[in-house]
């Protein structure tokens, strides 16, 4: 097992996932989308201050579509896998979204092509239910 991460390499680690989606990491700009003070962002990330409040936390980890619970990782391992698993459930949440409406045979379809994407990655068929 890894080492435990401080506060500042759990937001170092959370502003590479959020810069990898696609977010702007420059402090002015989360400032401005979280009404946040945008030195004390900075003070966060560069491990000046260690012990923001929980509302800080919050915002920051809604700012970067992440939970509270982000925090509680232990290990740089910890982090990456919840992180990999939120942008995860994000995707499938968007699939589930645009197939709301389809018709039964439709579903079926999409079922047999994430089968045939299973199958050409080499991963295990899912169970039926």
């Amino acid at each position: 097992m890894g080492r435990t991460l401080t506060l500042r390499e759990k937001i170092e680690l959370l502003f590479d996932y959020g810069q990898s989606k696609g977010l702007s990491v420059a402090y002015i700009a989360i400032a401005e989308a979280t009404g946040e003070n945008a030195s004390n962002i900075r003070k966060i990330h560069l491990g000046i201050n260690a012990n923001p409040g929980v509302k800080t936390l919050t915002t920051l980890a809604d700012y970067f579509g992440v939970g509270l619970a982000y925090f509680d990782c232990q290990t740089k391992t910890d982090c990456q896998v919840y992180l990999e698993q939120i942008g995860q459930e994000r995707i499938l949440g968007g699939i589930a979204l645009r197939a709301m409406g389809i018709s039964e045979e439709g579903l079926q379809a999409i079922q047999k092509m994430i089968d045939y994407v299973r199958k050409s990655e080499g991963l295990p068929p899912t169970e039926k239910k």
